[in-house]
């Protein structure tokens, strides 16, 4: 487990998450990418995100598909 896993604004981000009412969360990605995945109950996802918002961080939408991942491209 390396110390190196975690900044300051990710403890914070996390910390502030919890406050609003996510149930838990989880960092993925490496090399400096990567995203902080929250699980929140339907009625407190709107404020867990507004306060991630106001500390600096940016909200994706995404959804889980019953088909699993499908791709695409643009012809053109």
């Amino acid at each position: 487990m390396s110390p190196r896993i975690s900044t300051d604004f990710i403890d914070e981000a996390y910390a502030a998450a919890r406050r609003e009412g996510a149930l838990g969360g989880k960092v993925t990605g490496a090399g400096g990418g990567g995203y902080m995945l929250f699980y929140c109950p339907f009625h407190r996802k709107h404020r867990v995100a507004e306060r991630l918002v106001q500390l600096g961080g940016t909200v994706d939408e995404f959804e889980f598909s019953p088909a699993g991942l499908t791709t695409w491209t643009a012809d053109g």
